[in-house]
């Protein structure tokens, strides 16, 4: 902790403050000594969760809105000196249902962001959370930040978008982002009711449900899985360290597991649970980007990151949580 005596007294906003990042970052930046205000539009499915937050509930400023009021977001932007820029709708099966739906919430709205930092607080530091997806199926991994992108869904294409749009206006109005390019991450505080996303999570509710696990094909599909608590100790190295402004990074683990191999993974934290493979789906088959092996090379040079949470332990942890919290979950 004494790493981050930089967040002391600092001005943090985060949206999406609710959900399954915001809320951890938020606990960890209140131990800080940082002062959050947390926004977040309590929008359908998404994982906004008051519990999420019990531990400093009144220790934090809590503004229920939505980023594209922009008369609330130009209010609420001035005076930050961090902002966290997590909230966004993620669902890769719902964008391809709803193209225009996933535009209108996810694109719209951070013009709308970005236009009020342009105007009402243009120095403040940016870190935009975007996904692994923007690279969609790498056909020569590992992937590194100049790998080819080629989103696969509807969603991946709008999170690409927002982050051009974010490095955009670098150049045109000097905002000061950073961009991650996150891949799947864990542990608590996840919405736990579907597996719209996050669906890593949604396996540990099964396994501790004693339910079936379904996996497509033959689970041979490698996958990295970062625990929240190494994502969060990024995000707060990102948030003050000058020179990652206006740069991009990728982010991963060095321990990757085949899709079968982490179901087993995840019955044997649970100590319940069972697995069965089944045809792959169709409107999943095509949008599946294959293995997944990530270089965070740069990410580890320009901040000293690299992850500390092995996949085991992390899933014990997140396991034991859920048990503890159930009814605030299930």
């Amino acid at each position: 902790m004494e790493e981050h005596k930089f967040y002391g007294k600092r001005n943090v906003l985060i949206t999406g403050g609710l959900g399954f990042l915001g809320s951890n970052l938020a606990v960890r930046l209140v131990e800080l000594g940082a002062y959050v205000t947390l926004y977040d539009g309590l929008i359908g499915e998404l994982g906004a969760n008051f519990f999420n937050i019990e531990p400093i509930r009144d220790r934090v400023n809590v503004v229920i809105a939505n980023i594209a009021d922009r008369s609330a977001m130009d209010h609420h932007v001035c005076n930050q000196d961090i902002i966290f820029n997590i909230g966004m709708h993620s669902c890769h099966l719902d964008s391809m249902k709803d193209p225009l739906f996933d535009i209108q919430t996810n694109v719209v709205p951070q013009i709308n962001f970005l236009e009020s930092l342009r105007y009402h607080n243009p120095e403040a530091r940016v870190i935009y959370v975007g996904t692994r997806a923007q690279y969609g199926r790498v056909e020569s991994p590992p992937i590194t930040e100049t790998a080819p992108l080629n989103p696969m869904d509807i969603y991946s294409v709008s999170k690409q978008a927002v982050e051009w749009y974010h490095m955009l206006y670098v150049k045109i109005c000097g905002l000061r982002p950073t961009s991650l390019r996150l891949g799947n991450t864990y542990g608590p505080r996840h919405q736990m009711r579907h597996a719209k996303y996050g669906v890593q999570n949604y396996l540990i509710r099964l396994a501790l449900d004693n339910q079936q696990i379904q996996v497509f094909g033959d689970g041979s599909q490698k996958r990295e899985l970062i625990y929240v608590d190494d994502v969060i100790e990024c995000l707060l190295l990102l948030g003050k360290k000058e020179r990652c402004v206006g740069e991009v990074y990728a982010i991963g683990t060095n321990e990757r597991v085949t899709f079968v191999e982490l179901v087993k993974k995840i019955i044997e934290a649970c100590g319940s649970g069972s697995f069965a493979h089944v045809p792959w789906p169709e409107d999943r088959k095509i949008i599946e980007v294959g293995d997944v092996v990530t270089d965070y090379g740069k990410l580890t040079a320009h901040t000293g990151w690299a992850p500390a949470t092995p996949l085991s332990e992390g899933l014990s942890l997140t396991a034991e949580y859920y048990r503890q919290h159930k009814k605030h979950y299930w």
